[in-house]
């Protein structure tokens, strides 16, 4: 995968709906993998510089969220107001829509990251749940649990506030919002109501367990992310060693729609396990 900017100068105006996706996805993946991974990495070193390479992976995820939002507006002209959570509207998603809810989902995730906290971004985070939770509600275990793997990060900014599901069980199409996998209706109080001990870590440690039963473990991205978003929140430092070490010197026959993603979750790694004194203390 080449960056290039000259894709965020393209017109996209008079291209197919399907090559909107695509370019979305081009945006989103270069974004996260190239431009962001490199801004975290230079911060330290030099400071304007990585801002600086901040502000560029962010103008990718503001032109990904456009080219997403305009896809599924052409699918779905209400989808906007849907989005929004405006009127009361509801959409009749289908399985087909799994993907490009997952990925405007990453960029509008990626643009609240790369903001460094800029109001206008953060004001948005609420849709990576919404867009996330439809898929999951859709097709729970797509693409090896890609899906489980992008909660773990998003499960840790959910706040003990007790909150109305959408059934008085819980679920809905044997999917639980708060990743519990489960035919009992016990994580609920009787109004269905979440309880407020299953939260933050313990929400993010139920989608890492989902997602490793969806990819069977072959999901490297997974361990990652739960080392990096859980396990040191937690300090618990022997485990995140242990984990990282494990994804660094895994010799997984790959799955060929995981090997991007594994390949750069190793590098993630490495770059983590570096970094283990500046997290832990």
């Amino acid at each position: 995968m080449k960056r290039s900017n000259s894709i965020l100068k393209k017109d996209y105006s008079k291209i197919s709906s399907d090559r909107l996706l695509k370019h979305s996805i081009f945006l989103t993946m270069t974004g996260f993998g190239f431009v962001m991974e490199n801004a975290e990495k230079t911060l330290d070193e030099d400071y304007q510089a990585g801002i600086d390479l901040y502000k560029e992976a962010n103008k990718y995820f503001e032109r990904a969220v456009l080219l997403g939002n305009k896809y599924l507006i052409v699918k779905y002209p209400t989808f906007d107001d849907w989005l929004r959570q405006k009127n009361y509207t509801d959409i009749e998603f289908t399985k087909d829509d799994v993907e490009s809810l997952y990925w405007l989902s990453a960029a509008y995730g990626g643009a609240v990251s790369s903001s460094r906290g800029n109001p206008q971004w953060v004001i948005h985070l609420p849709k990576v749940g919404q867009l996330i939770e439809k898929a999951l509600e859709l097709n729970p275990t797509w693409n090896y649990g890609s899906l489980y793997s992008v909660m773990i990060p998003y499960a840790t900014t959910i706040s003990d506030s007790p909150e109305r599901d959408w059934d008085m069980n819980g679920y809905l199409g044997g999917y639980n919002r708060f990743g519990k996998e489960s035919e009992v209706n016990g994580y609920y109080n009787s109004n269905g109501v979440r309880e407020k001990e299953y939260v933050g870590v313990n929400i993010a440690t139920n989608y890492y367990n989902l997602a490793l039963k969806a990819s069977n473990g072959m999901d490297l991205s997974s361990h990652v992310s739960f080392a990096e978003n859980v396990l040191v929140l937690q300090q618990n430092r022997s485990e995140f060693i242990k984990l990282l070490d494990l994804v660094i010197k895994s010799k997984e026959k790959e799955v060929k729609e995981l090997e991007l993603g594994n390949y750069m979750a190793k590098q993630r790694a490495q770059w983590l396990l570096n970094r283990t004194e500046e997290l832990f203390y």
